[in-house]
């Protein structure tokens, strides 16, 4: 049940074609590059399986000598990083795409006339097998094609989307991304067997991403063989550069190489990941570049932290205090915490006619005591009045202390109430597809779910049924604008319910655990990604320094 806060008032070169083959016959073709036979997928979303990807994720390992440097999605290119005044040069010779710069493909040095289709993305799944798995694009698309994959690189400056794992009659759930190498004999005829190349020269392999889930970049050789390195899930863009060395032969290849030699005939690099359960996962590629250990391309370093470990790191996150930078104050229109001349409640814009929208509540999840909220201040007496909290946090912030497992949180109506002076009144409901999604201002100890509800009793047993996003934890304020598609409930569905009663923003706890949180901001969503940062601790009051505990 809720406990309110405030109640006062209370090209057409592959035209979307997909073939795939598993021949593993010995012809091959003759001319350099080295030509190779393949089952590989062509540009578009493919129906079939990758030949050669049989592995279970149990058989992959990571990689601990690769160099890693984050970046952000949205900064603007810079040729040094300057903040520590230790400059770190990036090779862009070595970067051989680099879609923050709208380059559509891959410039693998082995197709310079076009006429090939070498460097185009597509992607591939386990469809010919029985599997169910695919990709949804962040981006409409009239079709899965070459067109679809320049009007990512368009509107998301990056291959971007979300991957769902489903194995359905296949052995396992395959689905990712790819590019070939060298491209066909002649793509005009036959797709299914891309040429092999000889990358062995390039030293290894760079690439930005961020992903929800662990992902692999996979050396295509042959049917049988693959050789992998693990590309750790990121909230953040990451450019991360591995040498052969740091591959490893995949689990349960029947024939392995080290990747030195799979790298003398490459048919297609792939960002992927193979698994024996369903899942799914947010995903973008915005680089691909030859190794070098600073980094191949250069999407937009600012400021340098490195390592005590072999991996060094360039940091810039979604909240950024150099660069043109973005205000979080900027998509704060319906809650700003920490302007005092607001009246301590969200401005929905879809009341109901009874002004009872956007007051903050606490809840739990069941009706038998999961734990409370601890609020920054003993209330009744010296802070008698609840808007108090605003003021002395610049947000609604608390300490979530759980006596046993389950969720905690805060969060408030859409519309109102049905009935203001009934105290049981359920909550009314509203449509609210027209904001596209949240920006959410914030801190959190502990992972933050950010729960769109359409439950109006106050009864949240069934919150982890309900559509939801994930926002990482963070110990500093964050700023993060996400669109109704990225919200899933636990039956795969995306978006928003059509109608809406509450939004919810709560932690999932174990029993004698505490997390504190403090929600800041909020608005309609947004295009905007590099927001402005402080140095504040989140947890400690605007006014007088008091700390949650």
């Amino acid at each position: 049940m809720f406990r309110r806060i405030l109640w006062g008032i209370i090209p057409t070169l592959l035209l979307g074609i997909v073939a795939c083959s598993d021949d593993t016959s010995s012809d091959s073709f003759t001319a350099s590059p080295v030509y190779g036979e393949s089952c590989s997928s062509v540009i578009g979303e493919s129906s079939s399986s990758v030949a050669g990807v049989s592995s279970s994720d149990a058989g992959e390992k990571a990689v601990s000598s690769s160099q890693e440097i984050l970046v952000s999605s949205s900064s603007q290119i810079a040729p040094t990083v300057s903040s520590s005044s230790v400059g770190v040069l990036v090779d862009s010779t070595a970067c051989l795409w680099n879609a923050k710069k709208g380059e559509y493909i891959v410039k693998t040095g082995f197709d310079p006339d076009d006429k090939h289709g070498a460097g185009y993305w597509y992607s591939y799944s386990d469809n010919d097998d029985g599997g169910m798995s695919h990709v949804e694009w962040d981006a409409e698309c009239l079709n899965d094609g070459t067109d679809c994959m320049q009007h990512l690189v368009d509107e998301c400056g990056s291959i971007c989307g979300k991957m769902y794992w489903d194995k359905g009659n296949a052995p396992e759930a395959v689905v990712g991304v790819a590019f070939n190498v060298a491209g066909f004999e002649d793509p005009t005829v036959d797709v299914a067997h891309p040429l092999s190349a000889d990358i062995s020269d390039w030293g290894g392999i760079c690439v930005t991403y961020s992903s929800d889930l662990n992902l692999y970049v996979r050396l295509g050789v042959g049917t049988d063989t693959d050789v992998i390195a693990e590309l750790v899930k990121s909230e953040k863009l990451v450019e991360k550069c591995f040498t052969w060395a740091d591959f490893d032969k995949d689990g349960e290849g029947e024939n392995p190489m080290p990747a030195a030699e799979a790298a003398k005939k490459i048919k297609n690099i792939k960002f992927g990941k193979n698994s024996g359960e369903s899942m799914s996962g947010h995903f973008t590629i915005a680089s691909v570049g030859k190794y070098v250990a600073s980094g191949a391309c250069n999407v937009g370093l600012v400021n340098s932290n490195p390592s005590s470990s072999s991996v060094s790191s360039l940091v810039l996150s979604s909240s950024s205090v150099s660069g043109d930078c973005a205000d979080p104050k900027s998509v704060s229109e319906m809650w700003d915490g920490s302007d005092a001349s607001w009246d301590a409640r969200v401005i929905t814009g879809a009341d109901n006619g009874t002004e009872t929208s956007g007051y903050w509540f606490s809840f739990g999840n069941d009706m038998d005591g999961v734990g409370s909220v601890n609020w920054p201040g003993p209330l009744g007496h010296e802070y008698t009045l609840e808007e108090d909290i605003f003021g002395y946090c610049k947000g609604v912030c608390g300490e979530l202390e759980f006596a046993k497992d389950g969720y905690l949180g805060v969060g408030f109506h859409v519309a109102g109430v049905v009935e203001p002076l009934d105290g049981n009144s359920p909550a009314a409901k509203a449509n609210i597809s027209s904001w596209g999604g949240l920006c959410v201002t914030y801190a959190s100890e502990s992972d933050l779910d950010v729960v769109v509800s359409d439950i109006e009793d106050g009864n949240y047993a069934s919150i982890s049924q309900l559509s939801k996003v994930t926002l990482p934890k963070s110990v500093e304020v964050k700023t993060q604008c996400v669109k109704w598609n990225r919200f899933e409930s636990v039956e795969g569905k995306n978006g928003a319910p059509d109608l809406v009663a509450s939004i919810l923003f709560a932690v999932q706890g174990e029993a004698n655990a505490k997390s504190r949180i403090n929600i800041r901001g909020l608005g309609k969503y947004s295009e905007k990604t590099n927001f402005c940062s402080t140095d504040e601790d989140p947890f400690v009051s605007g006014k007088k320094g008091l700390v949650i505990k």
